[in-house]
């Protein structure tokens, strides 16, 4: 019985062994072993071997009609300007010269403006001073009604027109094109008012 379960467990150990000695001799000998076993005998190293190995180094002539021909310019594309399709029309810079005429033209105008405002003004004084003295009427502007029994209602009377004269100067430097195109409006609505109230006053019997 004893002699049965030792060959029972000494089994396995050997089948191990013999599995491990099996594989061992499956495994190849290294490359380098196989290699070193090669030798070459100087006498069999033959002129006709090393010539071969001369022109094996040396890269193959390359046939002059596989080359590609040789590269040829390209000519230029006429492409169209873009240019020619747009209408022309107003540069998009502007000169400082420009820009000093356009001024110098504003000014101008400006200055005519404040000159015909305040002209219309003094002919609304005069007027209603015409009225008040020879047909006995009243300044109903509540005002102007303290200075319309006087000459200084030439001065008082000036007042609205410089007011508006300022307005105008602010507004031709504005920061907004519209306001800017717009600067003459108060001086052109103090003439023509200046103007009417005038000819209203003479009308007036």
């Amino acid at each position: 019985m004893f002699l049965a379960i030792a060959v029972l467990l000494l089994h396995p150990q050997l089948a191990t062994t013999a599995s491990l000695s099996v594989d061992k001799a499956a495994i190849p000998a290294p490359a380098s072993n196989a290699a070193s076993t090669i030798s070459v005998e100087p006498e069999s190293f033959s002129l006709t071997a090393a010539a071969s190995l001369d022109t094996s180094t040396q890269p193959a002539a390359i046939d002059p009609e596989m080359l590609p021909d040789a590269p040829v310019p390209m000519t230029a594309l006429a492409i169209p300007a873009p240019a020619a399709f747009l209408k022309a029309g107003n540069p998009m810079t502007v000169s400082v010269a420009q820009l000093q005429a356009e001024n110098r033209r504003k000014q101008f105008m400006w200055k005519s403006l404040v000159i015909a405002s305040s002209g219309a003004a003094t002919f609304d004084a005069w007027a209603t001073r015409h009225t008040i003295t020879t047909s006995g009427a009243q300044e109903l502007n509540p005002l102007l009604k303290p200075f319309a029994g006087n000459a200084s209602l030439y001065a008082a009377i000036q007042v609205g027109p410089v007011l508006l004269d300022f307005a105008g100067k602010k507004m031709m430097y504005n920061r907004h094109p519209w306001v800017r195109r717009m600067w003459w409006v108060p001086q052109g609505a103090s003439f023509v008012t200046s103007i009417f109230c005038g000819a209203h006053n003479l009308a007036y019997h």
